[in-house]
Protein backbone atom coordinates (compact mmCIF):
# COMPACT_ATOMS: atom_id res chain seq x y z
CA UNK A 1 0.00 0.00 0.00
CA UNK A 2 2.77 2.43 0.95
CA UNK A 3 4.60 1.61 -2.28
CA UNK A 4 1.47 2.51 -4.24
CA UNK A 5 1.31 5.92 -2.57
CA UNK A 6 4.99 6.51 -3.28
CA UNK A 7 4.54 5.70 -6.97
CA UNK A 8 1.42 7.88 -7.09
CA UNK A 9 3.17 10.88 -5.56
CA UNK A 10 6.18 10.36 -7.82
CA UNK A 11 3.92 10.22 -10.90
CA UNK A 12 2.23 13.48 -9.90
CA UNK A 13 5.61 15.13 -9.40
CA UNK A 14 6.93 13.98 -12.76
CA UNK A 15 3.76 14.98 -14.62
CA UNK A 16 3.87 18.41 -13.00
CA UNK A 17 7.22 19.07 -14.65
CA UNK A 18 6.28 18.15 -18.22
CA UNK A 19 4.90 21.58 -19.13
CA UNK A 20 8.16 23.34 -18.29
CA UNK A 21 10.19 20.54 -19.88
CA UNK A 22 8.25 20.81 -23.14
CA UNK A 23 8.60 24.59 -23.32
CA UNK A 24 12.34 24.52 -22.60
CA UNK A 25 12.97 21.73 -25.11
CA UNK A 26 10.92 23.42 -27.85
CA UNK A 27 13.26 26.41 -27.64
CA UNK A 28 16.03 24.23 -29.03
CA UNK A 29 14.27 21.70 -31.29
CA UNK A 30 11.15 21.79 -33.45
CA UNK A 31 8.02 19.69 -32.98
CA UNK A 32 8.96 16.76 -35.30
CA UNK A 33 12.42 16.49 -33.71
CA UNK A 34 11.02 16.45 -30.18
CA UNK A 35 8.38 13.92 -31.19
CA UNK A 36 10.96 11.61 -32.79
CA UNK A 37 13.48 11.81 -29.94
CA UNK A 38 10.92 11.36 -27.16
CA UNK A 39 9.16 8.48 -28.91
CA UNK A 40 12.38 6.57 -29.57
CA UNK A 41 13.49 7.10 -25.97
CA UNK A 42 10.17 5.90 -24.59
CA UNK A 43 10.12 2.88 -26.91
CA UNK A 44 13.61 1.82 -25.82
CA UNK A 45 12.60 2.09 -22.15
CA UNK A 46 9.49 0.01 -22.83
CA UNK A 47 11.57 -2.53 -24.73
CA UNK A 48 13.88 -2.86 -21.75
CA UNK A 49 10.99 -3.19 -19.29
CA UNK A 50 9.21 -5.83 -21.39
CA UNK A 51 12.25 -7.83 -22.52
CA UNK A 52 11.05 -10.94 -20.65
CA UNK A 53 7.57 -10.71 -22.16
CA UNK A 54 8.46 -10.36 -25.83
CA UNK A 55 7.73 -14.03 -26.46
CA UNK A 56 4.04 -13.38 -25.81
CA UNK A 57 3.91 -11.26 -28.98
CA UNK A 58 3.90 -14.49 -30.99
CA UNK A 59 0.45 -15.22 -29.62
CA UNK A 60 -0.97 -11.92 -30.87
CA UNK A 61 -3.29 -12.15 -33.86
CA UNK A 62 -3.30 -9.96 -36.95
CA UNK A 63 -6.29 -8.20 -35.47
CA UNK A 64 -4.25 -7.41 -32.35
CA UNK A 65 -1.45 -5.90 -34.42
CA UNK A 66 -3.90 -3.95 -36.55
CA UNK A 67 -5.60 -2.54 -33.45
CA UNK A 68 -2.20 -1.65 -31.99
CA UNK A 69 -1.32 0.21 -35.19
CA UNK A 70 -4.50 2.30 -34.87
CA UNK A 71 -3.72 3.05 -31.24
CA UNK A 72 -0.16 3.93 -32.21
CA UNK A 73 -1.46 6.42 -34.74
CA UNK A 74 -3.43 8.13 -31.97
CA UNK A 75 -0.60 7.94 -29.44
CA UNK A 76 2.22 8.81 -29.80
CA UNK A 77 1.83 10.17 -33.35
CA UNK A 78 -1.31 12.33 -33.51
CA UNK A 79 -1.57 13.17 -29.81
CA UNK A 80 1.95 14.48 -29.38
CA UNK A 81 2.01 16.34 -32.69
CA UNK A 82 -1.03 18.31 -31.58
CA UNK A 83 0.16 18.67 -27.97
CA UNK A 84 3.69 19.82 -28.80
CA UNK A 85 2.36 22.33 -31.31
CA UNK A 86 0.00 23.69 -28.64
CA UNK A 87 2.91 24.03 -26.20
CA UNK A 88 4.92 25.89 -28.83
CA UNK A 89 2.12 28.47 -29.15
CA UNK A 90 0.86 28.89 -25.57
CA UNK A 91 2.37 29.57 -22.15
CA UNK A 92 3.18 26.29 -20.42
CA UNK A 93 0.60 26.65 -17.64
CA UNK A 94 -2.19 27.41 -20.10
CA UNK A 95 -1.40 24.53 -22.45
CA UNK A 96 -1.13 22.12 -19.53
CA UNK A 97 -4.42 23.24 -17.97
CA UNK A 98 -6.27 22.85 -21.27
CA UNK A 99 -4.67 19.49 -21.99
CA UNK A 100 -5.57 18.22 -18.53
CA UNK A 101 -9.27 18.52 -19.28
CA UNK A 102 -8.93 15.01 -20.69
CA UNK A 103 -10.31 13.28 -17.55
CA UNK A 104 -13.49 15.32 -17.99
CA UNK A 105 -13.64 14.40 -21.66
CA UNK A 106 -13.14 10.73 -20.73
CA UNK A 107 -16.35 10.88 -18.71
CA UNK A 108 -18.22 12.45 -21.64
CA UNK A 109 -16.87 10.00 -24.25
CA UNK A 110 -17.45 7.00 -22.00
CA UNK A 111 -21.19 7.51 -22.52
CA UNK A 112 -21.20 6.55 -26.25
CA UNK A 113 -18.07 4.36 -26.22
CA UNK A 114 -18.59 2.36 -23.02
CA UNK A 115 -22.33 2.88 -22.49
CA UNK A 116 -21.65 4.51 -19.15
CA UNK A 117 -24.24 6.55 -17.28
CA UNK A 118 -23.39 9.72 -15.41
CA UNK A 119 -25.26 11.30 -12.56
CA UNK A 120 -26.33 14.90 -12.10
CA UNK A 121 -23.60 15.35 -9.49
CA UNK A 122 -21.00 14.16 -12.01
CA UNK A 123 -22.34 16.62 -14.59
CA UNK A 124 -22.12 19.45 -12.06
CA UNK A 125 -18.59 18.35 -11.18
CA UNK A 126 -17.55 18.41 -14.85
CA UNK A 127 -19.00 21.89 -15.33
CA UNK A 128 -17.10 23.13 -12.29
CA UNK A 129 -13.96 21.48 -13.61
CA UNK A 130 -14.24 23.14 -17.03
CA UNK A 131 -14.97 26.50 -15.43
CA UNK A 132 -11.89 26.08 -13.25
CA UNK A 133 -9.72 25.42 -16.31
CA UNK A 134 -11.13 28.47 -18.09
CA UNK A 135 -10.42 30.61 -15.03
CA UNK A 136 -6.82 29.37 -14.83
CA UNK A 137 -6.20 29.96 -18.53
CA UNK A 138 -7.90 33.35 -18.83
CA UNK A 139 -7.29 34.73 -15.32
CA UNK A 140 -10.96 35.70 -15.34
CA UNK A 141 -10.83 37.46 -18.72
CA UNK A 142 -12.56 35.27 -21.31
CA UNK A 143 -11.43 37.35 -24.28
CA UNK A 144 -7.85 36.26 -23.55
CA UNK A 145 -8.67 32.90 -25.15
CA UNK A 146 -9.05 34.48 -28.58
CA UNK A 147 -6.96 37.62 -28.20
CA UNK A 148 -3.70 35.70 -28.13
CA UNK A 149 -3.30 32.33 -29.83
CA UNK A 150 -6.74 30.85 -30.60
CA UNK A 151 -5.18 28.03 -32.64
CA UNK A 152 -3.07 27.06 -29.64
CA UNK A 153 -6.18 26.86 -27.46
CA UNK A 154 -7.96 24.69 -30.04
CA UNK A 155 -4.94 22.40 -30.37
CA UNK A 156 -4.57 21.99 -26.61
CA UNK A 157 -8.24 21.05 -26.26
CA UNK A 158 -7.98 18.74 -29.28
CA UNK A 159 -5.05 16.95 -27.66
CA UNK A 160 -7.25 16.30 -24.63
CA UNK A 161 -9.93 14.77 -26.86
CA UNK A 162 -7.36 12.58 -28.63
CA UNK A 163 -5.88 11.35 -25.36
CA UNK A 164 -9.31 10.65 -23.86
CA UNK A 165 -10.28 8.65 -26.96
CA UNK A 166 -7.01 6.73 -26.86
CA UNK A 167 -7.40 5.99 -23.15
CA UNK A 168 -10.93 4.64 -23.59
CA UNK A 169 -9.93 2.49 -26.56
CA UNK A 170 -7.06 0.93 -24.61
CA UNK A 171 -9.48 -0.11 -21.87
CA UNK A 172 -11.29 -2.27 -24.40
CA UNK A 173 -7.99 -3.86 -25.47
CA UNK A 174 -7.16 -6.39 -22.75
CA UNK A 175 -3.47 -7.09 -23.29
CA UNK A 176 -0.36 -6.72 -21.17
CA UNK A 177 0.02 -3.00 -20.48
CA UNK A 178 3.75 -2.82 -21.17
CA UNK A 179 3.54 -4.80 -24.39
CA UNK A 180 0.52 -2.76 -25.42
CA UNK A 181 2.48 0.48 -25.07
CA UNK A 182 5.52 -1.02 -26.77
CA UNK A 183 3.48 -1.95 -29.83
CA UNK A 184 1.75 1.41 -29.87
CA UNK A 185 5.03 3.31 -29.89
CA UNK A 186 6.59 0.90 -32.39
CA UNK A 187 3.76 1.47 -34.86
CA UNK A 188 3.60 5.17 -34.02
CA UNK A 189 7.24 5.59 -34.97
CA UNK A 190 6.42 4.75 -38.59
CA UNK A 191 4.40 7.93 -39.38
CA UNK A 192 6.67 9.93 -37.03
CA UNK A 193 9.73 8.86 -39.03
CA UNK A 194 7.97 9.75 -42.28
CA UNK A 195 6.96 13.15 -40.91
CA UNK A 196 10.38 14.15 -39.58
CA UNK A 197 12.32 14.60 -42.87
CA UNK A 198 9.37 16.33 -44.56
CA UNK A 199 8.54 18.84 -41.79
CA UNK A 200 4.97 19.75 -42.71
CA UNK A 201 4.21 23.53 -42.62
CA UNK A 202 2.02 23.20 -39.50
CA UNK A 203 4.99 21.72 -37.63
CA UNK A 204 7.42 24.51 -38.43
Amino acid sequence: MKQGYIYGILAVFLWSTVASAFKITLRHVDVPQLLLISSITYMLILLLCSSRKLGFLRKYSRRDYFYSSLLGFLNPFLYYIVLFKAYSMLPAQEAQALNYTWPLIVVILSIPLLNQRITILEIIGMIIGFLGVIFVVTHGELEVLWRGKPLGVVLALTSAVIWATYWLLTIRYSKDETLKLLLNFSFGLIPISLLYPNQAPLMR
